[in-house]
């Protein structure tokens, strides 16, 4: 992809990547759709689990979920060789990887592999679905790295870049919490939180910040999910790149390639 920034790091602290497709309705998820899903993916995705949380379905707004004999609140399909999963609910669908405590368990795959193992996931929804498939109406990606950190009054200044400081806290003792959101243009959303938190390790338990970028699209005109999604990841990158500092960049031992 000429022109395409792509970023790539040897030690880049993420904990979480995800790509999402939401519907305009939702889809009753019987039981019979949710295994005719698991028949397409189980070479990929061998086990099959009922949901045990929510997954929010971005740009869709609240809907009421009506469950009833025969249905479910969704269902995950997990097993991946790359630690992928794979989350159907009525309303989105969802490819994520996560990272578990453990030296053996897998690394970030690349967005590729996300990408692909939720578009996958789509179209053995969409052939379970039949005519009644609801059609896309946006997709979604986010990303949460976890910064470890003994000096929460340096967070920000070793950490992002000075466009994206707030003058007003320049001098603060810490930071609790910072997020903004805002349209990149008429269709395309960005947002990012910095929050403190703590992660689980399977050594101990580390203070630090919770860092969360996302950016979503609404599809409209001839604009497909695919592409749609493709611009999505083209924004997280150049937004990212902008967003940490050259000290970030340098202890995450970024390799950038400006031309994909």
């Amino acid at each position: 992809m000429t022109g395409k920034l792509r970023l790539k790091f040897d030690n880049l602290p993420l904990v979480e990547a995800a790509v999402r497709a939401s519907f305009n309705v939702p889809k009753a998820l019987s039981y019979a759709l949710v295994n005719s899903v698991h028949a397409e993916l189980k070479s990929q995705f061998p086990a099959l689990a009922e949901s045990t949380q929510i997954e929010v379905a971005p740009g869709s707004g609240q809907f009421q979920a009506e469950f009833g004999p025969g249905c479910l609140p969704g269902a995950v399909y997990t097993g991946h060789a790359m630690g992928v999963s794979v989350h159907l609910q009525p309303q989105v669908i969802v490819a994520r990887w996560s990272k578990r405590p453990g030296l053996d368990e897998p690394h970030y795959p690349d967005y590729e592999k996300l990408r692909d193992s939720l578009w996958i996931a789509v179209e053995a929804f969409k052939r379970g679905c039949g005519n009644d498939f609801p059609s896309i109406a946006v997709v979604n990606m986010s990303y949460v790295n976890f910064i470890p950190t003994s000096d929460p009054a340096r967070v920000l200044a070793t950490y992002f870049s000075p466009e994206s400081h707030l003058s007003l806290m320049r001098n603060v003792r810490q930071v609790r919490k910072l997020e903004a959101a805002w349209g990149e243009d008429e269709d395309l959303d960005v947002r990012f939180s910095l929050e403190q938190a703590a992660a689980n390790f399977s050594d101990r338990v580390a203070l630090g910040y919770r860092l969360t970028t996302i950016a979503g699209l609404r599809l409209g005109g001839s604009l497909d999910p695919g592409s749609g999604l493709e611009r999505v990841h083209d924004a997280l990158q150049e937004f990212f790149n902008k967003l940490i500092s050259p000290e970030a960049k340098k202890e995450w031992k970024l390799r950038e390639n400006p031309n994909g």
